[in-house]
Order: C-alpha cells, then structure tokens, then sequence
C-alpha cells in the first residue's frame, strides 16, 4: 500500500483526476496538450509530438479501437502535475488553512482507493510515479457479455521510469494475491501478460480478472485479457479493428475543439492538459453497471431516451487548457448530433426538446441583485419542447396519457380549466432565465433560485396562474406590492395527499401503486411581473423562496438597478465570454464562486448541507443512501477552515453553449 501522507497538491490532483475516471466515469473535464493533440491529422493545428511519433512511440488512441465508449487522455503527467499546482485548486490545496482537513481524510482516500483500484491493479499514485508522458484510461462494451459488459483499459507512457515500473508492478502482485488473487503468466508477442483471477473484498467492485504487462515503452492494464492483447496486436501493426484515432465522430469532435482552443491557448500561455470523448448512450450503460442501478421494475431511462430519438447525440468532447494567464481553467468542447431529419427541428420523437436557438448575448438584466451567485440565460423555443415531450411520456407511462392530461386541465370543473394549447404557451416568450442567491448566515434555508420567462402576453400568464392557483389548496396571495399578484405555495399533507389523488388517481394507478415521494419543495412562489413604462418587459416569476421574488418584483417595477451587471468580476467574465467568440448563443451563464459556495460551503462544514432546503439537497438525500435506506456515512468535515481563510481560491468564471447545425459548441472557464 502507498500512503498519502506526504501527497503535493499536485498529487493529489492527479490522484483526484483518476479516482474519477477510475472509479465513476464522471464526466468531469480532463485536458491535453498542445503539441500532443488526439484530433491530430483530422486538421487541428497541433501535431503528435512529445512521445507521439517521436522516437517510434505510438499514442494510445491509435492502439484503442473504435468501438470504445469514451477515454479520458492525460498527455503529458509530470506536465499536468506542475501546471495544476498553479490553478486556484492546486493552490487550495496547497494552502496551510486546509491541511487540517486534508490530513484528516487521507485514511478515508486511502480505503476509498483501495477499494477502485483493483478495477485494473494500477493505482492513481501508479501512475503518478512512473508515466512519464501520457496516460490513457478507456471503456470498451462488450455488449455480448451479460456478465460483464464493459471492460476498462489504462495504458501509460513509462519511457525512461522502467525500474520504477517494475517496483509498482512487483507491489501490485503482492497486494492482488495477499488478498487472495491468483496468477498465470501468458506469452504474447514477445510480453509476459500477468493474468490475476481476483477474489473481491467486501465493498469492492466485482471483478473477476485483472491483466497488466510492461515493457520499456508503456504499461497495458485491463480487468480483461483480451484487451491486452488486442492493445498488443495493434502495437505489432495488426490490429484486427480501425483504431479510434480515425473515427470520424472523434476526429470531428475533437478537432472542432482543438480549433476553438488554439487562440486562447496560444494568447494565454497556458498548459493544454488532456482531453475526453464520449459516446452517450454506452457511456451510460456503463454508468449503470458501474454504479449497479437496478430500476426493477421501473422505466429504463436510456431505453427510452434512444426510442425517442436522443441517440441523435452521437458523441462529445472536449480539450482542457489550465494555469494560463487570462484563464485558470478554460475548457472547449463540442457536442456531435447531426439531424435526423429534413424538418426545423432537426430531431424525431422527444428529441425536437432540444429546441435550442442562438441570439445575440444579452446584457444582464438591471434589475439582478449584487447578491446573485449565478446567472443562466436560456434560449429555448419552450412551446416547442413542451409539444416535442408528449411521444415521451406516453412511453414513460405505458399509455397515451399525455392529451387527456392537458384536455383534463382545460376542461375538469374541478380543476383550474386552463387551455395550455391556445392560451398558455402563445402566450410564453423563449428566453428564460435562472439566477441563484443564497442569504447569511448561512441556514438550510438560505439557498434561493429563481426562473423567470420572458412573455408575449403577460395578461394571458395572469389569468392562467391565478385560476391555478385559485384551486390549489395551500396558495394563498400576498398582498406586498400595488398591481402584483404574488402568490405563494407553503405544502402541508391534505395537498400532497389531493394532488396525489388528482394526478394519479386520473391515470389509472392504484393508491398502492404509487410510490410516494416528498415535494422538491416545500414552499414556492410564482408571480408575473411589469416593468415600468409601455415598452417595458414582462415576466413570469418563481422562485423557491418568496422572499426573493418580492424583493426582485419590487426592483422591477420601481425600476430600481441591482447592482449585480455593474461588479467589476461580472464586468471581467463577460469581457471573457466576448473575447471567447460568445456573441450568438443558446446559453450563457455567469458564475461567482465565492457568493455562489458560500453557503454550501458552511452548511458542508458544519454538517447541514444534506438537510438543506435546495433541490439539489433534496435530490442528494434521495440518491445517496445505502441498500438499507440508511444514509451514507458522511465525510468529516469539522476540521474545514473558515471560508474567509481561504476564499481567494474561489475565482469567477462562465461557459456559453451555441447552437450549430449539427450539434453544440461548448465553453467554460474560471478566470485567474
């Protein structure tokens, strides 16, 4: 076993790095390097370099074949490492406030990575300690192998660290049959293949088979034989399949996103640190074995996502660039999903959903308070999406429920009778916007979001939402502002027992069959509302909490400016986003990480962030609990410093998405 306790900052990103690709296959961003590019020969600028063609290496990606899933690529370890110690993370990590906690968790990482790393033997310090250039961590599906559907491959570029190879594979085959592994060696190719039969600890994923060889060039690690020794065969020039190096979905993919990134790569002096590529849907039927989900009987979710149509996505990508000058971290990527069809909405079934549109980046709007953590304006042809959803949820429900629905809610007597076709949906403009605050101290309470709708017809949105909410049980109207109707929504039992009864009781379903389920929320507000003057703007508002809408309504109709377009970290994120290339796009979005963590970062401390109010704690108290419904021991957290020791590493930042004719270009940055 190895120890952390003496990890750089560095290290640790790189053991952070791998723990995720390891272990989740997160879709965390990983990066490359410049002179090292995987869309090489696909017309990106940069050139297989530093351990490519040179000296008659040759880089993973032409040795992986074209079926695989998705790879995460760090080009170049050592450079990885000395750049990311540079970033606000690195430096995080660094700093002596936070040694305290870090030193706390290492037994805890340690077990954690025991516990991952018998995926493929090799551990994340491995690989820290002998690549000396690039490492490569693969999926490949075996679909054809119920037992075990996909396999996991790390390959690594080791020339000139042999000896310290040798050691890390010598401690490997003591720590595989100390816990009871079994191994045969294999004669391919002139390589000796270390073949370990696995007897898995309790808590460690089940797997039957490790493989790993080595020779003076690069290590091959797999839990499946015969990835090794197809990766062998494609090094002796007989490789039985196109490598992935020329698909044409990963050439396109990561060219486009290697052209994105050359000038602020270049302007910016930064460390182009690795790479991703993905494939959707086999990505996430891995996922799911990784994470063994099992739905029973419950609807499979990317079944029915590939039935309707959004196995359109074909693939995605990206290029990381970290520690440059103007840019901490700036990702470009792109998003590949060629129409399927000759109609506007490119896509079939469900798919049309994804009814984004490019506009002219918009100013923020005046009247977002200075204390906004984040803001997201959205272009999507919402009418549109919602008529796109209906081929969905009849699937979903096994049944044609989705007219009756909206028939019901216009013509029950005893319901709100509102004509969502006519009335409703015309009546919505197509840009939407999601800011989130939060309130101090820091409360479980004190997470706030609002969404707000630009209309077309604000009087048609009044009519509707006071007759919906005229029926709903625990609405009641806030009188706080002449001419605004603010209504709110506090949920008690008899609501949730009545709504429960309406919605399902309608479909069909027996009491016994639903599986009952708290609200996201527990209270809410909604409102729709004017800006001063006759060419002025007019809104529909929610908002989790009431507070916020009635301070943000009060703004907009005194006219009164928030303060939150006027800071200069705002100023400096959308001069960014600008000099980036965002001037037409689908969403763009701005972020203050030291505002918008805050709270989570003292409820993190203190222990109360999973009894938060927020949606995401919600969800979070949803997902993680063991077998036996019983939470997940939570990491100690009371040796965290004070966030005002350590809030200099928390940088502004943004990400853009713009909508092209065949997919979707995608931005993102912290700032230095």
């Amino acid at each position: 076993m190895y120890s952390l306790a003496h990890a750089s900052p560095s290290r640790i990103a790189l053991l952070f790095l791998f723990v995720i690709t390891l272990g989740f296959c997160d879709s965390t961003i990983p990066a490359q390097d410049t002179t090292e590019s995987s869309a090489d020969g696909a017309g990106a600028n940069a050139a297989v370099a530093a351990g490519g063609a040179a000296g008659g290496y040759v880089p993973a990606i032409k040795l992986l074949p074209d079926s695989l899933a998705g790879l995460v690529r760090v080009p170049s370890v050592p450079d990885f490492c000395a750049a990311w110690d540079k970033t606000h993370i690195g430096q995080l990590f660094d700093d002596p406030a936070m040694q305290p906690f870090i030193d706390a968790q290492r037994e805890r990482a340690e077990d954690y990575l025991e516990s991952l790393d018998n995926r493929v033997g090799l551990k994340p310090q491995d690989l820290y300690d002998i690549a000396s250039g690039e490492a490569v961590v693969a999926w490949l599906p075996f679909p054809k192998d119920k037992r075990r559907p996909f396999s996991m491959c790390v390959i690594a570029d080791i020339r000139g660290l042999r000896n310290k190879a040798d050691a890390a594979v010598d401690t490997i085959d003591r720590d595989l049959k100390a816990g009871g592994a079994t191994r045969s060696d294999v004669e391919y190719r002139g390589q000796t293949i270390r073949v370990y039969t696995t007897k898995p600890k309790p808590g460690q994923l089940k797997i039957e088979q490790i493989a790993i060889t080595l020779d003076d060039t690069r290590i091959i690690a797999s839990d499946r034989d015969t990835v090794v020794t197809n990766v062998l065969d494609a090094i002796a020039g007989e490789m039985k399949n196109p490598s992935i190096s020329e698909s044409a979905e990963f050439r396109d993919v990561l060219t486009r996103s290697s052209r994105a990134m050359q000038d602020p790569f270049t302007e910016g002096h930064s460390t182009v640190a690795g790479e991703w590529f993905a494939r959707p849907i086999q990505m996430g039927l891995i996922l799911r074995e990784t994470f063994q989900v099992d739905r029973g009987n419950q609807v499979d979710i990317l079944k029915l996502l590939e039935n309707q149509g959004f196995d359109a996505i074909k693939a995605a990508g990206g290029i990381l660039a970290i520690a440059g000058d103007r840019y901490d971290i700036l990702h470009r990527g792109f998003v590949l999903a060629p129409p399927t069809t000759s109609e506007p909405s490119k896509y079939e079934k469900a798919a049309r959903m994804l009814s984004f549109f490019n506009a002219g980046l918009d100013p923020v709007p005046y009247w977002v308070g200075k204390d906004t953590g984040t803001i997201s304006q959205i272009r999507l042809k919402i009418a549109d999406a919602f008529w796109a959803s209906e081929s969905m949820i009849n699937e979903a429900f096994g049944d044609d429920i989705f007219e009756p629905m909206i028939e019901g809610i216009r013509d029950d007597t005893d319901g709100p009778q509102i004509d969502l076709k006519n009335n409703v949906l015309p009546a919505l403009g197509d840009e939407v916007l999601l800011l989130t605050d939060n309130t101090l101290p820091a409360e479980v309470n004190s997470e706030r979001m609002l969404v707000s709708v630009r209309l077309k017809n604000p009087d048609a949105i009044k009519l509707a939402v006071r007759k919906a909410m005229e029926v709903e049980p625990d609405a009641s109207k806030l009188d706080v502002l002449p001419g605004v109707e603010v209504w709110r929504v506090q949920r008690g039992s008899q609501s949730d027992a009545s709504f429960e009864a309406d919605v399902f009781g309608d479909l069909g379903f027996d009491e016994e069959t639903v599986e009952e389920a708290p609200p996201l929320l527990d209270h809410w507000a909604i409102a729709v509302v004017d800006e001063k003057g006759a060419d002025g703007n007019s809104y529909l508002m929610f908002s989790s909490h009431p507070d916020l809408l009635i301070e943000t309504a009060k703004r907009i109709h005194s006219g009164q400016d928030g303060g939150f377009a006027k800071l200069p970290e705002v100023l400096r994120v959308v001069d960014a986003l600008k000099d980036l290339g965002a001037e037409s796009v689908s969403l763009s979005r701005i972020a203050r990480t030291s505002v918008s963590l805050r709270v989570k970062y003292e409820l993190l401390r203190t222990g109360k962030l999973k009894d938060s109010d927020t949606i995401l704690a919600t969800i979070i108290r949803r997902v993680f609990k063991d077998e036996n419904g019983d939470d997940v021991e939570p990491i100690n957290t009371d040796k965290l410093p004070p966030l005002n020791q350590i809030e200099q590493h928390f940088p502004e930042g943004g990400n853009y998405v713009v909508t092209e004719k065949d997919g979707w270009s995608l931005s993102g940055f912290f700032l230095k």
